[in-house]
């Protein structure tokens, strides 16, 4: 009877335990939540700490797709808004910038033409135009400047045949230094630099259409290790995050995956029933912010898992009607 007691006490001592540090976790567990409409001049920063709202920040922008290197912007307009900025001014640009990159002391705008043309722009850090614009063929998806070059991953259609070309632009003049055509993939996704690599996350059609990653040298202007996975990928590549020195996440629509580039494995990290908008990893707390669109209600919520990416804590946002979820932070 005694043991019994003891262990019983020891089990009710782990669970206040357990109860304690998620209560805590809780209280301490930050994230933004970026709201935009697509009918009116309005986006929404949402500052929360648990399932608190503490404070909300609004722009008159609309149409918002992109946040990066400081700035919000989207392929619909032809403005784009500082967020560094305390006047939260918008400011006008080239139409329908698909990426912009800050790059030393100024910002790079390739924007879409149309479905077989892009261009890139060059505007000092206020958002003034420095030089002419750069007009080229393909319809542009990624943009990365590395050692005053800028690099394009871009799409070409001409009639029936497609293919993928890595251009590489002077980025003070713009002219063109070197252009390779990537014939190893069906599709290209998604690009991120890696030292001084560029990794192109797509799928071959002879893999059954499996996923692939490509690694091109910059300083050897070629192709240096095509990577081919064990599985098909639903819903492409939307964002990579390197893990160890051998893995690497992989972030859809559908899943959040590990890949192995030594053992070319790839294992499933999280999974959920509803659709994965996106996620932002704290580096302090080593947890991972999940924005996720209930399918059957069309309401949103944040999960937060934890490195092991187990989820810990769920957060449901309050439904509305003027604005819709596409960022946390």
């Amino acid at each position: 009877m005694q043991k019994a007691y003891k262990r019983l006490m020891a089990a009710t001592i782990v669970s206040f335990s357990f109860g304690l540090n998620h209560q805590v976790s809780a209280q301490s567990d930050t994230y933004q939540v970026v709201s935009t409409s697509y009918q009116k001049p309005i986006t929404t920063f949402e500052t929360y700490i648990g399932n608190k709202k503490i404070e909300t920040v609004r722009y008159a922008f609309g149409n918002a797709q992109y946040i990066n290197d400081g700035v919000m912007y989207g392929s619909e307009t032809d403005r784009v808004v500082d967020l560094k900025n305390s006047k939260q001014t918008v400011k006008r640009l080239a139409p329908a910038p698909g990426q912009i990159r800050k790059y030393k002391d100024a910002y790079y705008v390739m924007s879409l033409e149309d479905m077989d043309h892009s261009s890139l722009t060059k505007y000092t850090l206020d958002f003034k135009k420095v030089g002419k614009t750069k007009k080229f063929t393909g319809y542009g998806r990624h943009l990365i400047l590395i050692d005053n070059k800028a690099y394009v991953l871009a799409d070409h259609m001409k009639g029936y045949n497609y293919s993928i070309k890595l251009h590489t632009f002077d980025t003070k003049s713009f002219a063109t230094l070197h252009h390779e055509t990537i014939t190893s993939m069906l599709f290209a996704y998604h690009m991120r630099q890696v030292g001084s690599q560029l990794k192109i996350y797509g799928i071959r059609p002879e893999h059954e259409e499996k996923l692939t990653v490509l690694s091109y040298d910059v300083k050897k202007q070629r192709n240096v290790k095509t990577m081919t996975t064990n599985q098909y990928v639903k819903g492409g590549v939307e964002k990579t995050q390197t893990l160890t020195k051998e893995t690497e996440l992989i972030f859809n629509q559908d899943r959040m995956y590990e890949i192995n580039h030594k053992t070319k494995q790839v294992r499933v990290l999280y999974d959920s029933k509803d659709d994965l908008v996106d996620y932002a990893y704290d580096a302090k707390t080593k947890t991972y912010h999940v924005l996720e669109e209930i399918t059957k209600t069309a309401e949103f919520r944040v999960k937060t898992l934890n490195s092991h990416f187990k989820p810990i804590a769920e957060y449901r946002l309050k439904k509305s009607d003027s604005v819709s979820p596409f960022r946390v932070l």
